[in-house]
């Protein structure tokens, strides 16, 4: 089970995080990838990822279900994509 006030907690350190020459939008896209990889790492199911990012950290259906089924190879990769777009 997950615990949601830590999540939140590290959701907003992500965002916080993030180089300030991210766009909202990129920066939400980051924060989405890594935290559908820790809470995958960590064992949940991608339906309460899902549920996680739109009901808690309110992020939009479409970001939610843009990066859900994406491996931990993939999520890397776009981690990396959006911040050496920040470059």
């Amino acid at each position: 089970m997950m615990n949601r006030t830590f999540m939140l907690g590290y959701l907003q350190g992500v965002i916080e995080a993030a180089p300030a020459a991210l766009s909202v939008a990129k920066t939400d896209a980051f924060a989405a990838a890594m935290v559908i990889q820790h809470l995958r790492h960590a064992g949940l199911d991608a339906m309460s990822i899902h549920d996680f990012l739109i009901d808690d950290a309110h992020f939009s259906p479409r970001l939610a279900a843009r990066y859900i089924n994406f491996t931990a190879d993939q999520l890397e990769t776009v981690q990396a994509q959006i911040l050496q777009q920040a470059q």
